[in-house]
């Protein structure tokens, strides 16, 4: 339908209508600057989709690189990468480096961890693992394995290199760090254990070789509060679970936990007169001694060399074999040698010593301190003048262990083999004891060898051809038999006096009992006239004496009874003095 106002436009053709339908004619009109509503929606699209451009660019994290030897356990897409178990990020690719020799892990972080991505940042794939430290990881049989990041210091960086296994030491641990300095490794490992008093108080964080490759340089950590009794005068030596010394004082055994059998470990003490020193700074360096007993000679710095010369056998003695004055260690063995002279054509071991002077303290009223600070020297070798001499002696029968004993001998020779050749001041020495033994043997075998013993041989072997001859003489065989004959007629005669003893003897006994009955009657008249005579009266003296000689005879008569019945032959022979037997 038209308007008045719009423009007509003719039809032609055959679809023109005829003048004669009376039907008016249709009039096209376009419309011009009006947008149609269908190219709202793709603008709005457009829109949405930049803006989520841009809110995903907005809000994006930035991208790592990761390098491990092995993708074991990582999926693309589906490994987190987490820290403190907060998930950070997720890994994108996988794929082989252009070598082969390890695997490039892509993944892309949450933003605001780019804060945290520097040189000093650590990467570790955290899976079950089982070591001496214990079980770790255990949740990943369940979740997976994840990666692990931990956040640290230095620059910015987008690239690093995975850890094998989980960092000893967590950033933020409290505690310090130090440094410890040995000459080898020995059974120590990362996450060695650090001990005080038995107590587990850090751990080792890592070793290396030192700049002039002569050394171990050890990176331990310990725990707070224990971290404040490390100071600059602490020791620190090895452990392990089993020490075993053997030397010239025998066997030494000691046993601890089965931890320290198996990963050793490392132990610290401060001497108490030391307490009061300054506490230890971050990475402060202190040497790593091998056992306790190191620390005690490591804290003498004075050391004397002196040379030794033994002429016997020095099998047994070792180099660390300790030196001792009277039982007491005052230094060890350096080095043994075996020297020719040439000239002389002999052999000679000289044998270095290290004395230790500290050991020896001076008391005195002004206080106690080391043996002569000025010249220590000098008092060795008064010492010598008085006869301190060196001696070799066993330590232990059980394994010959030798040690070098000092001790004063007056008037021993002072014997001094080197002279003044030596590079080291010389001790003078004296034989071991059994040296001496030796010595004296052979010298009592010389005497017994100087000695005429073929004439001996000869005079003793016609003395006894001359007793031989005296021995079966026929005279001397004739005495024999005579002297045979006398005591076979001896032994006859005192058997029949033995048959003459015992009627004789009988009859003693009878007039025995007559006496005793009649000295009983006599007593017995005594006691009647007592009241009749006195006993100041010269009567009753008389009696009381024949009373006691008749007493004194039958105890004779006794004694000779008894003798008689013990021994007859005294009828012939008389009695017997004292010490001779017949």
């Amino acid at each position: 339908m038209s308007t008045p106002d719009s423009p007509r436009t003719p039809l032609s053709g055959t679809d023109a209508p005829s003048a004669d339908a009376g039907i008016p004619l249709a009039v096209v009109e376009t419309k011009r600057g009006n947008l149609q509503l269908v190219w709202l929606i793709p603008l709005v699209a457009m829109l949405v989709g930049a803006w989520l451009v841009y809110k995903t660019w907005s809000e994006a994290g930035p991208g790592v690189v990761l390098t491990f030897k092995s993708a074991e356990g990582i999926e693309a897409g589906k490994t987190r990468i987490k820290h403190k178990e907060v998930e950070v990020g997720v890994v994108d690719s996988v794929t082989l480096s252009p070598d082969f020799t390890h695997v490039r892990v892509h993944a892309a972080l949450v933003k605001g961890t780019e804060l945290f991505l520097n040189s000093g940042a650590k990467f570790w794939v955290v899976r079950p693992r089982l070591s001496l430290r214990g079980i770790s990881g255990l949740g990943t049989l369940v979740s997976g394995v994840h990666i692990e990041m931990e956040p640290g210091q230095g620059e910015s960086q987008r690239e690093f290199v995975g850890l094998e296994s989980p960092p000893p030491l967590r950033v933020g641990a409290p505690g310090t760090r130090y440094i410890l300095e040995a000459p080898t490794l020995g059974s120590l490992e990362v996450g060695a254990p650090i001990y005080y008093r038995d107590i587990q108080v850090g751990e080792v964080l890592g070793y290396e070789l030192n700049k002039d490759k002569k050394g171990i340089t050890l990176s331990i950590f310990v725990q707070a509060p224990y971290n404040a009794l490390v100071r600059d005068s602490t020791h620190f030596w090895e452990t392990s679970g089993v020490d075993l010394v053997v030397d010239a004082s025998g066997f030494r055994l000691r046993s601890s936990s089965v931890t320290r059998l198996l990963v050793g470990g490392i132990t610290f003490d401060t001497p108490e007169s030391l307490e009061s020193g300054t506490f230890a700074a971050e990475n402060t360096r202190f040497p790593l001694y091998k056992s306790e007993s190191a620390v005690t000679e490591g804290s003498y710095t004075h050391k004397l060399i002196f040379v030794l010369y033994f002429k016997g056998s020095v099998r047994g003695l070792s180099v660390g074999a300790p030196v001792e004055f009277r039982g007491i260690q005052v230094g060890k063995v350096t080095d043994i040698r075996l020297e020719y002279d040439f000239q002389e054509t002999l052999f000679r071991i000289p044998v270095l010593v290290q004395i230790e002077p500290e050991r020896v303290i001076e008391f005195s009223t002004s206080g106690v301190k080391t043996i002569r600070d000025d010249s220590p020297r000098e008092f060795l070798e008064t010492l010598v003048k008085r006869g301190m001499r060196a001696q070799l002696k066993t330590g232990s029968y059980l394994t010959g262990q030798l040690f070098v004993e000092l001790d004063l001998h007056p008037g021993a020779p002072l014997n001094l083999v080197g002279g003044t050749q030596n590079l080291h001041p010389e001790l003078p020495t004296i034989p071991t004891s059994l040296d001496e033994i030796t010595a004296s043997v052979t010298r009592f075998l010389d005497k017994i060898q100087s000695l005429p013993l073929e004439g001996i041989g000869k005079e003793l072997h016609e003395t006894l051809k001359g007793t031989n001859r005296t021995v079966n003489a026929p005279e001397t065989m004739e005495t024999i038999r005579a002297a045979t004959a006398t005591l076979t007629e001896a032994r006859n005669l005192l058997k029949n006096l033995n048959l003459q003893v015992e009627p004789m003897a009988n009859g003693v006994k009878g007039a025995s009992g007559a006496a005793t009955a009649t000295l009983q009657q006599l007593e017995e008249t005594l006691t009647k006239v007592d009241g009749l005579i006195g006993p100041k009266a010269p009567l009753h003296y008389g009696m009381v004496e024949a009373v006691r000689e008749l007493a004194a005879a039958a105890r004779s008569v006794r004694s000779l009874i008894d003798l008689l019945e013990r021994k007859p032959e005294s009828l012939l022979f008389g009695k017997e003095k004292e010490g001779v037997r017949r």
